[in-house]
């Protein structure tokens, strides 16, 4: 029920939106976690740039070893 804004201030990471979450379970009201996201499209995010994930999209923030990644995470509710 929740979309998710990023705001990139430091670092780098690869955000992987779209796909299938694998071993999803509702963790609560319109809140989805699982271990991964298969079959996504990868984009890469650094200092300064802002992304969109609408509510209902599965995500996930992949951080590469040695590296970090520093963001404003504002959720957003769009359906009620």
């Amino acid at each position: 029920d929740f979309a998710d804004l990023f705001y990139v201030l430091d670092g780098s990471a690869a955000l992987v939106t779209g796909g299938v979450i694998a071993g999803a379970a509702s963790i609560g009201p319109g809140e989805t976690r699982g271990s991964s996201v298969e079959g996504g499209a990868r984009q890469e995010l650094r200092a300064g740039d802002v992304a969109h994930v609408p509510a209902g999209l599965p995500h996930q923030m992949l951080v590469a070893t040695g590296q970090t990644i520093t963001c404003l995470v504002m959720k957003i509710q769009e359906k009620p």
